[in-house]
């Protein structure tokens, strides 16, 4: 087995840690629900235990001989524990049917996820890797605008990983998503109310931002009576707890405190004063449709944060993992306007450009023609640091690399730069990294010109398979087309 092709589960299952988290997630809320119902009906402080006290005893002190009336009661009171029993029962069922499906979703993950196999050469890797990319691929036409429902369900179908992927919670998200695209309020307020002691859990403003939405609609239409009952009921008092509230002024996660609360609520009262059609600015950007797309924005985000899925896609996560790898300058040129550079973008530690040498004995070096330079802690008014550094190739992709001559190039500025201890050598001619040393992927040899002096690096293997295609065994640069000896090979070390 092949060292670099054993897998590291730690590493490996990093991105499937959302695949645990929703079932287990959901799960925990399951439990949670049925533990409150249960206690809600039968503890000893319940209605339904102080009703069947209550009947006990005056059944215990009643005598044998009851008149019709004190039994019709007493039978009435019986009916109606019973019929609660009923529905208590029926409740109780449906969230064990729930339970049940949670669990068996569960260990179909935690079973997904253990037969990840020890090794790429491993011949359980292949339909490993294929599930695991139809579900990073599922999850993305789920998320898509609009979802490919039917693609995603057709593809999880043929794969077999129905039990990987969360079809309903999609489902919800895209059925209130699709209200307020509508401009509807009423699918994310029962949402919310569903959810709303996650929802606190989070300190998301979501619950306080759809009220404040459903104020100004109010005000479009110029309804001033019920703005103000509507504000007096949902606003006021969101903003009262929030002031009462011990964390002090430190804010949410969603970036609005107690004193933002109480300043958009400020705003938003002046609403009464101002048409849709007012000039004021301030008040033009509360009827503006855009706070709808915030709006969706924001319940999207808290969304998927209440259940533990990540903001972008699987499938990006995935690439964005491979792309950081080979991000470079090369790749994706430092913006203009940078003070300094990531240090991960200056190339090989720092070196604007590489020089070509050859030694006494023969050897050819790569070294650099001004010394070593390392990213300045200049101030950024300073004339050394207003421009970022310059890679010498930079500007000039290489069609055979995936992030310069694809549409992976999208995710390229997400991510940060690649950072590589070590030089990385393709040869030209094989596609092979080699090693230098005559290890995997051959000798790395150069072929130096007798014109310009200037050295180019391939693989000695390489080189032999070209001039066996030769018609005279000749070595030829494949770039220049000069002849050489073999000779004339010098061996290259990177210094």
């Amino acid at each position: 087995m092949s060292s670099s092709n054993k897998l590291v589960p730690e590493q490996v299952l990093l991105l499937e840690q959302a695949t645990l988290r929703a079932p287990l997630d959901n799960l925990r809320r399951l439990q949670k629900q049925t533990q409150k119902t249960y206690e809600h009906n039968l503890n000893p402080q319940s209605t339904f235990q102080r009703d069947l006290d209550a009947l006990l005893r005056s059944a215990a002190s009643s005598s044998s001989s009851l008149d019709s009336s004190a039994r019709a009661d007493m039978l009435k009171s019986i009916d109606s524990m019973l019929a609660r029993m009923r529905t208590l029962k029926r409740k109780l069922s449906d969230l064990k049917g729930q339970n049940d499906e949670a669990v068996r979703v569960v260990q179909a993950r935690l079973d997904h996820i253990a037969s990840l196999p020890e090794s790429m050469d491993s011949p359980a890797y292949g339909p490993w890797a294929r599930k695991r990319l139809a579900h990073q691929l599922v999850d993305y036409f789920l998320r898509s605008t609009p979802p490919l429902k039917e693609s995603a369900a057709e593809l999880a179908r043929e794969e077999g990983i129905e039990d990987l992927v969360d079809a309903e919670v999609w489902d919800e998200l895209g059925r209130v998503e699709k209200g307020l695209e509508e401009k509807r309020l009423d699918e994310v307020l029962a949402w919310v109310g569903e959810n709303r002691t996650a929802l606190k859990k989070l300190k998301s403003p979501l619950e306080f931002t759809i009220h404040i939405q459903a104020y100004i609609e109010m005000c479009r239409a110029r309804d001033p009576v019920k703005a103000i009952a509507y504000a007096r009921r949902h606003l006021s008092p969101a903003t009262v707890a929030e002031l009462e509230s011990p964390s002090g002024s430190s804010g949410d996660e969603g970036g609005t405190g107690k004193d933002s609360l109480m300043s958009e609520l400020s705003r938003a009262m002046a609403l009464l004063a101002y048409p849709p059609d007012t000039t004021c600015r301030v008040y033009q950007d509360f009827y503006s449709p855009t706070r709808w797309l915030s709006l969706r924005s924001l319940f999207r985000t808290t969304f998927l944060a209440l259940h533990s899925l990540p903001s972008i896609p699987l499938l990006h996560m995935s690439l964005q993992a491979g792309i950081a790898s080979l991000k470079t300058p090369i790749c994706c040129p430092v913006p203009s306007g940078t003070a300094t550079a990531p240090p991960s973008a200056w190339p090989l530690g720092g070196v604007r450009g590489l020089r070509t040498t050859i030694t006494p004995e023969g050897e050819v070096v790569f070294s650099t023609p001004g010394g070593t330079e390392t990213p300045s802690l200049a101030g950024p008014n300073e004339a050394s640091a207003t421009q970022p550094p310059v890679h010498t190739l930079e500007g000039s992709p290489s069609p055979n690399c995936p992030l310069c001559s694809s549409p992976l190039s999208q995710l390229g500025p997400d991510v940060p730069y690649s950072h590589h201890v070590n030089s990385t050598i393709v040869c030209g001619i094989t596609g092979k990294v080699v090693e230098g040393d005559g290890g995997e992927g051959g000798q790395l040899v150069a072929l130096v010109s007798r014109v310009t002096g200037e050295g180019r690096v391939y693989s000695k293997e390489g080189l032999a398979l070209r001039a066996s295609q030769h018609p005279e065994g000749k070595l030829i640069d494949p770039a220049t087309g000069e002849v050489f000896e073999w000779d004339e090979l010098k061996k290259v070390f990177i210094s």
